[in-house]
């Protein structure tokens, strides 16, 4: 369980819009605060689903019928049909003069409208929306509920697998706090990279992890 949950999180953690937010808070006033209460709204909101589905809702997905392996292949064919999808640009796409295609383009237009002003409340929805479930959280949270791992273990995996999916927005948050302007520089110059050639390279990542789903999910049948 533990691998292929780290490669998915590690895949969330590299999501174009996720770190466009973070760059976007880390241009705020009061920087630090706004990303830390951003930070905050999305762990809560991560958390709280990957409680209910595993401790409410629990019962209905881990019958006996859904095996590890098969959930894994299951998992496999979904991620490597959005890498798929995102690498055809159907999904994530983004257009040549770097601005961010129909699906994405509104969102971080609507992003930058509520975040003009000074408002916590506005940073701690933007975490609270950019951590409701996604087909990626969702296939996650099967992975773990499939392991048949006791409940505090499973609840372990839960947290670390928001841990890392939110790792570049604790990271510039630690680093803003010694060098902010350095660590402003960097991650938008990183931002700007991921919107100009950033898709093929996260389907790449995608397809990788789905690859590996899969034969981890067929050599445990």
């Amino acid at each position: 369980m533990w691998f292929p949950l780290m490669l998915m999180a590690l895949a969330v953690s590299l999501e174009p819009f996720r770190i466009g937010m973070t760059v976007l808070m880390l241009n705020r006033p009061r920087p630090a605060l706004h990303l830390l209460v951003f930070l905050a709204g999305g762990f809560a909101m991560g958390t709280a689903v990957g409680v209910v589905v595993l401790f409410v809702l629990r019962p209905a997905l881990g019958s006996a019928h859904v095996t590890l392996p098969t959930v894994q292949i299951v998992v496999g064919a979904v991620v490597l049909l959005n890498a798929a999808l995102i690498a055809a640009g159907v999904i994530g796409r983004v257009n040549p003069d770097g601005k961010a295609g129909r699906t994405l383009g509104p969102l971080m237009r609507r992003g930058r409208q509520l975040l003009d002003g000074r408002s916590l409340w506005a940073a701690g929805a933007a975490g609270l929306g950019i951590a409701l479930p996604s087909v990626d959280y969702l296939a996650a949270l099967a992975l773990i509920v499939a392991s048949g791992a006791a409940a505090a273990v499973q609840f372990g995996a839960l947290v670390t697998f928001n841990v890392v999916a939110f790792a570049l927005v604790e990271l510039p948050l630690l680093a803003y706090l010694v060098a902010p302007n350095r660590t402003r520089a960097t991650l938008t110059a990183f931002y700007d990279r991921v919107r100009a050639h950033g898709r093929r390279g996260f389907a790449a990542l995608l397809a990788a992890i789905g690859g590996v789903l899969l034969a981890v999910g067929v050599a445990g049948l």
